[in-house]
């Protein structure tokens, strides 16, 4: 080792490449190892299993199920998993509950789709317009940007409320409070996206003259979309709470009355059966398609919006 480093290095020869016209000679990369962090190789392999998103979220179903199956054993007014389970297979296949209660479950969730779909395909592109003004003129940006944020601040409950109020027991009240939900959340997120748009990056595009279709689609559009997807999953979710709201308390058919109806009838294992089934679609459709499209979306700008390992320091 000594002898190594007090070696004298070799001085280079009259063609020897690396030495450059100027006399200056090319200095050889140092071999590096792994550049990784270190806090990464110091986990464990089971460590490293339990980091994963997917197994922490096992985890927490586990956690879930657990709890359940205790409150279950120490007390009656819980409803054991196989009575909910069996509950809910015989509302999906239209069995007997007893005497002249017929399960229904395809009719009960098609037509709360349904309102659900036509509330969003109303409420996301008037939003989306309502957004794309505020945020562009000071004027309507004064006009209607405190009103959109009191709007925002309103519970889904009350939007349920006034729509029952209005409309009565129709099929017209789940769509108007769908609607209603929807939009300032996809409004307020889009203004954001529109003022954070660099002026510097606007004052460029006019001085080199970039057409005005350009610079919807690369500047506007590339600028706001983080915003706008964040906004379209929030109208997601709250108006899907504000939907079985509403037919929980003024409809006649659809998911949330149904769930209502085995309330009253204190039937709770349908209760908590068609509550669960509430969970499980708004998980679904966000994990299957919203992030998927958030993904997709992304692959060109930034990374997604609400990432799993960041939320949980990964």
């Amino acid at each position: 080792m000594t002898d190594v480093a007090n070696r004298a290095p070799a001085q280079p020869g009259p063609n020897d490449p690396t030495v450059f016209a100027s006399g200056f000679q090319e200095v050889a990369a140092l071999p590096v190892g792994d550049l990784s962090p270190a806090a990464d190789r110091s986990y464990s392999a089971p460590r490293r299993v339990l980091r994963r998103p997917w197994v922490v979220q096992l985890i927490a179903l586990l956690i879930l199920l657990a709890v359940w199956q205790y409150l279950t054993v120490a007390g009656d007014r819980v409803p054991s998993i196989e009575n909910v389970v069996s509950f809910m297979w015989t509302e999906i296949t239209g069995g007997s509950h007893g005497g002249m209660l017929l399960g229904e479950f395809w009719g009960a969730l098609g037509l709360s789709l349904q309102r659900y779909a036509i509330g969003l395909a109303i409420g996301i592109p008037a939003g989306a317009v309502l957004g794309l003004l505020i945020g562009a003129s000071g004027w309507v940006r004064g006009l209607l940007n405190d009103t959109t944020l009191v709007l925002l601040a309103l519970p889904a409950v009350v939007w349920a409320f006034l729509a029952s109020l209005w409309f009565g027991l129709t099929s017209t009240a789940p769509i108007v409070a769908v609607v209603l939900t929807a939009i300032p959340f996809v409004a307020i997120n889009l203004s954001s996206g529109v003022r954070g748009i660099d002026a510097a990056l606007v004052e460029m595009s006019r001085s080199y003259k970039v057409s005005r279709r350009n610079q919807i689609a690369d500047l506007l559009l590339g600028g706001t979309l983080p915003n706008a997807l964040t906004g379209v999953r929030l109208a997601f979710t709250t108006g899907w709470n504000s939907l079985l709201i509403v037919e929980w308390f003024g409809a006649t058919d659809g998911v949330g009355w149904r769930a209502r109806f085995w309330y009253d009838a204190l039937r709770y294992e349908g209760f908590v059966g068609w509550v669960f089934l509430f969970v499980i679609l708004i998980t679904v459709l966000d994990r299957l398609v919203l992030r998927r499209l958030e993904r997709r979306a992304f692959q060109w700008n930034q990374k997604p919006t609400l990432s799993f390992a960041e939320d949980w320091g990964m």
